[in-house]
Parts: C-alpha cells; structure tokens; sequence
C-alpha cells in the first residue's frame, strides 16, 4: 500500500511537469517567431541598401564607359533592390537559432531574471536539482512568460544611421540615373550600328540567294558573285565590329563586285536595248527587239538563230536588211563584232546571197549568247554592288544623327579627300594634299580650307547650329565665297609653261588659261551654286574608286552635312 500510494502521487506530478514545459516552450516558439519576423524587417533594409549600392555600381561603370543602357540600369536597380532585400530577409529568416541560446536572449531581452533559461536546463537535468525544485522553477517561468509581450519588448525599430544610410544609396542612385550621360547617347550608336550590321548580314544573304537563283548566270559566274558575299557576311558575323569595321568589310565587298561588273558588258546591254527599240518596229525583227527591249538577251540570241532569210520575200529581205544595218551602226561603238556580223547580214540580204545572210545571222547568234552570259555576270555584279552600297550607307548612317547634332553646334570635325577639320560654328580650317585647286586642296568642313600649296578654298559664311544650317532655322542669302584665280592666291609661286612650245619634244602646251586677270584679284560665288559641282566630283571619284574604300562613307557624310 506505501508503494501505491507513492506511485499516485509520482504520476500527477510527472504529466504537471511535462505540461509545464510544454507551455514554456510554446512561448519560446512564439517568441522566436516574433524575433524572426523583426529581424527579418531589419535585414531586409540592409538588404535593400546593399542591393543599391551594388546598382550604383553598376551606373559609375556606365558613366565611365558604354555598358548599359538607362533602360538597363533601371532594371538592375529594381533587380539589385529586390534581390538584396529578398536574400538578406531569407538569410534572417531561416538563420538557425537554439532553443537554450534562445531563452537566455529573451532573459535578458525580457528582464525575466534568467527564469526560461535555468528551467530548460533544469528541464533537460543540465542541472542536478530536486524534483520539487525543478517543478517551482518551471511554474515560475510560465508564469513570468505568460506575462511577456514581444512586440512591446522588441519592436521593429530602425536606427537613425541605417535610415539615413538607406536614403542616401537611394538618393545616390536615384541622382546617377537621372543625371544625363554622354555615354547612354554612345551606347544607343553602338546598338544601331550593331543593327544596322545585323540588317545587313540579312541583305546579304538575300542577295546571295537571288544570285544562285539567276538562271542567266552559269555556275562559274554564281561562285564568282557569292565569294565576295560570303566573305563579307563571314566578317560581320565574327563578333562585335566597331562602325569602321563594318563599313570597311562591306566597302572591300562592293570593291569586288564592282570589279565584276564589266563597264563595257553594261554598256553593251544598254546600247542593244535602244537597238531593240528599232527592231522592234519591223515585223521581220519583232521578236528580236522586244527579246533585246526586255533585255532577254538569250531569248534575243535564240530569236536571231530561228530567223530564216530563205522563206522572205525579197521585200521583207529588203526591210530586214536596213533594220540589221541601223542596229549595227547602233552596236559598233560598243559591240564592234556583232555589229560587223550584222552588217555582213545586211549586206549579203542585198545582194541576194541569203546562205551568206543566213551564216552571218547565225554567227551574230552566237556572239549574241556569249554576250548574254558577260551581260548577265554584269548585271548581277552591278546590282549586287549597288546592294551592297546601300547597305553600307545605311550602317555609315547609324546612330550618326547625335554626331551631326553636335558638330552643328561647334568644334565639328569632317574629313574629306584631303583631311580636314572644321572649328566653330561652321567655319574653319582645312589642310590636306593640293593638286588642283581649292576643292581639292581643302578637306575642311564649310570653312576656308589650306593645302599644302598654300592654295586657298572658299570662305563659306556662318554655317551656325544644327547640321550646318541657318541657326534661325529661317533662309538667308548665301554667303560669297573667295575664289582666288591664280594658284595660292595672290601671294602664290609663278606657274609658267616651259619655253620652246612649238613642237620641242617634251615641251608640248597641254592646254591654256584664261588671258585677262579680274582687277582685284578676288572672285565671288555662291556657296550654294559651287556645292553641286563640288559634290559632283567627290560622287564620281567615289564611283571611279578614286577615294580609299574606308574613306568613302566619310565623304559622303561630309558633303551630306555640307548641303545647303
């Protein structure tokens, strides 16, 4: 009976014993969890700072070099912020915590005298101890925890530095993205140029397809045309090409076909296509003229070989004959043997002898075939070129509309044939290698430009703001422009022909000048009435390959630029 008695006064003890652990635990857990919810408030603005702070990294690499872009810094400022924020709210959040570490922070933090801690230890027999001993200590600190409330003890709370520190990255950041770069305008060139490079690689490809797809060429002739395209489209899809890079593959590309594109093969397409014009009026020559009108000239060759002179009369022989005797004389400057061929057609139908007609016609069907194929060849390359040039003013073009703006505005630079720079509101100096005269001497934006032959070009008014146009955005008179008339000015070296010009070897009088010197030396024209011709010559020294091919794309700014 003294065992049983013992035994029912044991277990009511032990289940009051685990409940009160139970309850203290249950506090420590809501504790925790309050704690983790503070801290994680607390590290998340951390967090955020930091994320900033990484984001105005990323605009100081911006503003010292083309990165990113506005668009881009925004959005890394907002990935920056949130990731920060986010990680450094994970990392509070989850960050592992002891529960006896935990309750002897809460003592303190709770001024709980260091109850919830010596009961867990006394719960866990760290601590040898009575069992009565352990039970009071446990119903002490329920009760004393019962009586806490977190939020009031630990708030979420920031200091004044951390505040100030976050307003500050924000501000910092918030300044550098609002601030104008100058290297938002140089990245928006690179990425234009990159899709005008892109846009080209696709023509490209587009004109390689139409050659492979031109029956009139032979194989030969179609591997011949797609090397230079093939070549180029390989360089442009290497990597990131700077402008002049591109503009350099592209111009070495329009070289090549250029030199494919025979001018005399040209030349022949277009004289017999007038040729058609005329034969295409005789019933005799009918199909041949409009076969050579639609430039067919292989339907036209076949249409010569199916012509026979034994079924016409000797009227129609008559009219044939006068028909093929105007298109040789149309063809003989430029297709002297299939005008010969021709005329020996005409001439034998007039006599009668229809064999030696019938020969000739069938010769001048061979000569025609083969022009058909040098035709052709010419033709593709020729088109395939003026492809190719389009294209490289498209990429010589990108991204250049905030370059012109600010040469507009001063302290420009051009380069012409002769390199040339351009100061100041339109007006400026130009020095480059003097041939001829002021055109060619100087390379120098709208100013006065100054060779080496201290040859003098023209003074070009105020060429003020935007796109050396009237600052006013108005129209004004032109300005005169001085036009010295002997080499270098009035001041220059005496040029005189050598004497002994009438018919000494190596002494011929190539040619002669004007005789009568203006009075006062000086000649005014109008800047708008030289432009023409000065543009003139620098297109057909571009066109006759006169100027280097990377050179070609900046003369064609500099006289864009220069338009009046």
């Amino acid at each position: 009976m003294p065992s049983c008695h013992l035994l029912h006064l044991v277990i009511p003890s032990f289940f009051k014993l685990a409940a009160s652990i139970t309850d203290l635990e249950r506090s420590l857990s809501h504790w925790l969890t309050w704690y983790r919810t503070r801290q994680t408030a607390r590290w998340a603005a951390r967090g955020l700072m930091l994320g900033v702070m990484i984001a105005f990294g990323f605009t100081v690499v911006a503003r010292l070099r083309p990165t990113f872009s506005l668009q881009q810094l925004t959005q890394i400022a907002a990935l920056a912020a949130v990731l920060g924020a986010a990680w450094a709210a994970l990392a509070a959040w989850l960050w592992p915590h002891s529960r006896l570490g935990a309750a002897r922070y809460f003592d303190l933090a709770f001024d709980l005298g260091e109850r919830t801690s010596t009961a867990f230890e006394l719960a866990r027999q760290k601590i040898d101890a009575p069992h009565w001993l352990i039970r009071q200590q446990l119903d002490d600190a329920v009760a004393a925890a019962s009586h806490v409330n977190p939020r009031e003890k630990l708030p979420i709370r920031f200091t004044r530095v951390e505040i100030l520190a976050l307003l500050a990255s924000v501000a910092l950041l918030m300044c550098s993205l609002v601030i104008p770069n100058e290297q938002f305008a140089a990245l928006a060139r690179q990425q234009a140029v990159k899709e005008a490079v892109a846009e080209q690689v696709e023509q490209l490809e587009v004109i390689r397809q139409q050659i492979q797809e031109n029956d009139s060429l032979t194989g030969d002739q179609k591997e011949e045309l797609t090397k230079p395209l093939n070549e180029a489209i390989k360089q442009l899809q290497e990597g990131d090409l700077t402008q002049e890079q591109a503009l350099s593959t592209l111009s070495q590309a329009e070289q090549q076909l250029r030199q494919l594109a025979d001018p005399n093969a040209l030349a022949q397409a277009q004289s017999l296509q007038q040729a058609g014009e005329q034969l295409a009026q005789n019933q005799q020559t009918q199909s041949l003229g409009e076969a050579l009108q639609n430039n067919d000239l292989a339907g036209a060759a076949q249409a010569l070989a199916n012509m026979d002179v034994s079924q016409m009369t000797p009227a129609e022989q008559q009219q044939l004959a006068s028909s093929l005797e105007q298109a040789a004389q149309q063809l003989q400057s430029t297709n002297p043997e299939l005008a010969q061929q021709l005329q020996q057609a005409a001439d034998a139908l007039r006599n009668g002898d229809t064999a030696a007609a019938q020969a000739a016609l069938n010769a001048a069907s061979q000569t025609m075939a083969s022009t058909a194929s040098q035709v052709a060849q010419a033709q593709a390359a020729s088109q395939a070129a003026s492809q190719v040039n389009s294209g490289q003013q498209s990429v010589a073009q990108a991204g250049s509309q905030g370059q012109q703006g600010q040469q507009g505005q001063g302290n420009g630079q051009g380069q012409g044939q002769g390199q040339g720079q351009g100061q100041g509101q339109g007006q400026g100096q130009g020095q480059g290698s003097n041939q001829q005269s002021g055109q060619e001497g100087g390379g120098g934006g709208a100013g006065r430009g100054e060779g080496n032959g201290e040859t003098h070009g023209g003074e070009a008014g105020d060429q003020s703001s935007n796109n050396n146009g009237p600052g006013d955005g108005g129209i004004r008179p032109p300005e005169p422009i001085y036009s010295p008339y002997r080499l270098g000015g009035s001041g220059g070296p005496e040029v005189n022909l050598p004497e002994g010009g009438n018919g000494d070897s190596g002494n011929e009088i190539v040619g002669e000048g004007p005789s009568n010197v203006p009075d006062n030396g000086e000649a005014h024209v109008p800047y708008s009435d030289v432009y023409n011709e000065y543009n003139d010559a620098a297109q057909h020294a571009i066109d006759s390959d006169q100027v280097p091919s990377t050179l070609k794309p900046v003369v064609r700014d500099y006289f864009s630029s220069l338009q009046p």
